[in-house]
């Protein structure tokens, strides 16, 4: 079933599944709402939803254009969405002005709330604080009822699942929980299953902690940090502390989350200039940038790539990438396959004449070296997955041992082939698979696995067969590492 699913998840980008998502949940509460289960009208949540659509839209483009930043095309949509599912719905005019005025909020919040280059807190979080704090319009969370419980948890599945969070929001959810046991049942005296009940179905916990709080935008870059953070913000959601006139209200925790992140794991955005494009293989590119001297990252890191370009298909106008050059080189580069169905995105990307301006954001990930330079590792690699393992042997100054395992069907669609052929000289051993990579071809070329530190990067199938056949044969689980390539 996890194939199946992952597989369709694989066609469709992480914003198209947050709008088609998003969109299917406030329908069935349009519909349990017609039908009395739920106390929503459908008439005046279509109304939010189409005052919040067109709020968003006018800010967002507005903005964009007046001071020329390259925005993604579904983001704006997206906080509209959210909006709509925390707000009351806009049964009245004053209602309506106010819930126009949570969507502009959200938009300017992401060209004016800047830090070193990028939107600094989550768009649709800054919009329900400023109207809720203000007495404007509070925000009700409206979502986290137990009718719509089943139908938020689903799309928290699908949503996990394809940005790999889940641990993310099991941290958030059980310091959520966990205080609000410790505040309710032990604390007050509550009975202890009216309190979890009320928690998981009444409280915004699977909605805030799948849908908002793993935006990528505002998170840190590596799962550590990632994890403390969704602890830290657990608590706070539901601690009910009140200080002064503000609370920590759903919207007013992501916030202080956010605003946390950016100042204790400090990152920025910039805008990259094309030195060049070349042809890797037949139906691989890659493409180097200028590197700004304070652009920082650690060998096996991805960065978030938004280029502005015509006629922008389904997929939209951001993607993620692999870097591909070491953290020493005076170029970045980033390297992808084009097929003929291939994204407008990545056609728009190798016909950039030299110059022409790309943004990059949120460099993240851990998929990185170990800090034991003594510890022997294994690389696997398929198809483009060899993106890291680029940048990674780029780097080394000294012998290591490391053996390169790539998978292939021919040799002339091994990227970065010259690369790792000359990485001998750093010991670095490279064996060619052509075919699929059993345990007794596994066995044979490295004798010595279960010594080593195993790194898989490649497609869905790959990542997941080879983590399953190394377990299988012994390795720990924390001993691998791995990194996929799921239709970015």
């Amino acid at each position: 079933m996890l194939r199946e699913i992952d597989s369709l998840l694989n066609k469709i980008t992480m914003y198209k599944v947050m709008v088609y998502g998003l969109g299917l949940l406030l329908a069935v509460a349009a519909v349990l709402g017609a039908a009395g289960v739920i106390s929503i009208a459908p008439g005046a949540l279509l109304v939010s939803v189409g005052l919040l659509i067109v709020s968003c839209y006018a800010t967002n483009k507005a903005l964009s254009k007046l001071l020329r930043v390259p925005t993604n095309t579904e983001s704006w949509l997206i906080s509209a969405l959210i909006l709509a599912c925390i707000l009351p719905q806009a049964d009245s005019v004053g209602k309506a002005g106010y819930t126009i005025l949570a969507g502009l909020l959200a938009m300017a919040s992401k060209f004016i709330i800047r830090y070193q280059g990028r939107h600094l807190l989550n768009p649709a979080a800054l919009g329900a604080f400023v109207v809720s704090v203000t007495g404007l319009l509070a925000a009700t969370w409206w979502i986290a009822t137990p009718w719509m419980t089943p139908f938020t948890a689903l799309l928290a599945f699908v949503v996990l699942r394809k940005q790999r969070r889940f641990q993310m929001f099991f941290c958030f959810a059980a310091a959520a929980i966990g205080m609000l046991v410790l505040t309710g049942a032990v604390l007050q005296g509550m009975d202890l299953a009216p309190v979890l009940r009320t928690a998981v179905l009444s409280w915004p916990i699977i909605f805030f902690g799948s849908i908002m709080l793993t935006e990528p935008a505002t998170l840190p870059p590596t799962r550590y940090y990632q994890l403390l953070l969704a602890v830290i913000v657990g608590l706070l959601f539901a601690s009910q502390l009140h200080i002064g006139g503000l609370a920590t209200t759903p919207q007013a925790v992501l916030l202080v989350g956010n605003v946390l992140t950016a100042l204790a794991i400090p990152a920025r955005g910039y805008v990259l200039r094309l030195k060049g494009v070349r042809r890797l293989t037949p139906t691989t590119y890659e493409v180097s940038f200028n590197r700004p001297p304070d652009l920082r990252f650690r060998s096996g890191q991805y960065a978030e790539l938004t280029m502005a370009h015509a006629r922008a298909d389904s997929r939209g106008n951001r993607r993620t990438f692999s870097i591909a050059s070491p953290p020493t080189a005076t170029e970045v580069r980033f390297a992808f396959k084009v097929s003929g169905r291939g994204s407008s995105f990545k056609k728009a990307l190798v016909a950039l004449k030299p110059g022409s301006p790309v943004r990059l954001d949120h460099i993240a990930g851990d998929f990185t070296l170990p800090s034991d330079t003594t510890r022997p590792l294994l690389f696997i690699a398929g198809g483009i997955g060899a993106t890291p393992y680029r940048s990674m042997i780029g780097s080394l100054t000294s012998p290591r041992d490391i053996v390169l395992l790539y998978l292939v069907t021919d040799l002339q669609d091994v990227t970065y082939k010259a690369d790792f052929d000359q990485a001998a000289q750093f010991g670095v051993r490279t064996e060619y698979v052509h075919g699929r990579l059993g345990p007794e071809i596994l066995q044979r070329l490295v004798p010595d696995l279960n010594k080593r530190l195993v790194y898989i990067s490649g497609p869905e199938g790959l990542v997941r067969s080879g983590k399953t056949m190394i377990s299988r044969l012994g390795i720990a689980r924390r001993a691998i590492r791995t990194d996929h390539f799921s239709g970015y």
